[in-house]
């Protein structure tokens, strides 16, 4: 083998290779959201009788959707016991949704709860049953486009970071992303400007191969008049009228009182608790429920409040584990227990301590990890041989 053979051998080789704690953490990462995602829906039976839920996981099936019409929305029960091989679309978490199979949607009939007496007439479905996301109508995941995606949490369609009408953000910086087209729509948004992350005060809008600089804000008038106008809410007279009429109190309404409310131009990144900041007076409340978004100030319908939901599952399940560890140790021989528990950590420990050796460009191979297993038979050995108890030996 020549020099530069061998040369395009080596590089072919470390190619192939990863680096072992980058590859892990990504997996973990990916293992631990799709977790969080699963474990707060149920297992064993279909959501239907539930009616609506605040928030649920959900998927499209394909297989069972009449060409040229919309797939329904399939809990995940059901896509285990009904559509457990077919040609599925993934839709994460989606609100305020009933479960569709065995509908008229679906070809299939539901074997959980075959009975379902009314139509869904409050499901909406959007390109995202199709396996289509963003302005551009790609799937994901998409081979020609590998950007970020991020979600609006009122239309909750999914977008490229590119698409959004912004300079990229950090997704650190921010907590929840309402995009342009929703951005617009709701008219009490700009009384909130103040909660949201702005990246140098500019937005980039993208134009084909063009792009334009665009001022995030644009100020409105600054008479309060024109600003009750500007964000169609109502004048302050016939709110205090409400408030005699023992609707509630709208004399610190944060809307009407809002100062110097500006105009937001394209996508909106709000900071962490916004919605918390939201006014709830019976006005606003109103306004809510009018414009679709009455979940905007419940703080169940965060995704975060969603994963924590499934974060206490999986600690309780794990105490549960632990609980049943103990009680499995608590009835071998003293000796043998111990034994157990000391293995136990010592694996983690060398393990941890090998994992850690992998830092920077620095990569493992398969025969790293053959090389690692093999010194921790050959240590046992070496005890064993020894007449050692392995327990107090390292």
């Amino acid at each position: 083998m020549s020099e530069s053979e061998g040369n395009s051998f080596n590089e072919n080789e470390e190619d192939q290779v990863v680096g072992l704690v980058e590859y892990i953490n990504d997996q973990n990462a990916e293992i631990e959201q799709a977790n969080l995602i699963l474990e707060a829906s149920e297992s064993d039976s279909c959501t239907y009788s539930q009616g609506y839920m605040n928030r649920q996981a959900l998927y499209a099936c394909l297989t069972c959707t009449e060409k040229d019409k919309l797939p329904g929305a399939v809990c995940l029960p059901c896509m285990y016991q009904c559509h457990e091989d077919h040609d599925l679309v993934e839709l994460w978490t989606k609100r305020n949704y009933r479960c569709d199979c065995g509908s008229d949607k679906l070809t299939s009939e539901c074997q959980l709860e075959p009975l379902k007496p009314e139509a869904n007439d409050r499901n909406i479905y959007n390109q995202n049953f199709k396996g289509l996301y963003c302005i551009c109508q790609r799937p994901y995941p998409d081979p020609e486009n590998t950007d970020e995606m991020i979600q609006c949490i009122v239309c909750e369609d999914w977008f490229h970071s590119k698409h959004l009408g912004t300079k990229d953000m950090n997704p650190d910086d921010y907590s929840e992303m309402i995009c342009s087209d929703c951005t617009s729509k709701l008219s009490f948004l700009p009384a909130y400007n103040h909660l949201i992350v702005t990246d140098d005060s500019v937005q980039k809008i993208e134009k084909g191969d063009e792009s334009e600089d665009i001022d995030v804000v644009d100020t409105v008038k600054d008479s309060q008049d024109n600003a009750e106008n500007e964000l169609n809410i109502a004048p302050k007279d016939k709110i205090s009228e409400n408030a005699k009429a023992g609707t509630s109190s709208e004399e610190n309404c944060k809307l009407l009182n809002a100062k110097d409310p500006k105009k937001i131009i394209g996508s909106s990144f709000w900071v962490e608790g916004w919605r918390q900041q939201l006014c709830t007076c019976s006005t606003c409340i109103e306004l809510y429920k009018k414009e679709g978004v009455p979940f905007i100030v419940d703080q169940q319908d965060t995704l975060q409040a969603y994963e924590n939901k499934s974060r206490e599952r999986m600690m309780a399940k794990e105490k549960q584990s632990e609980d049943g560890l103990s009680k499995a140790l608590s009835s071998m021989d003293r000796v043998a227990a111990v034994e157990l528990a000391h293995q136990y950590n010592q694996f983690k420990e060398e393990l941890g301590e090998w994992l850690g050796s992998f830092k920077g460009d620095k990569v493992v191979k398969v025969e790293d990890v053959q090389e690692f297993f093999s010194g921790m038979q050959a240590r046992k050995r070496a005890r064993m041989d020894d007449g050692i108890p392995p327990s107090f030996c390292r």
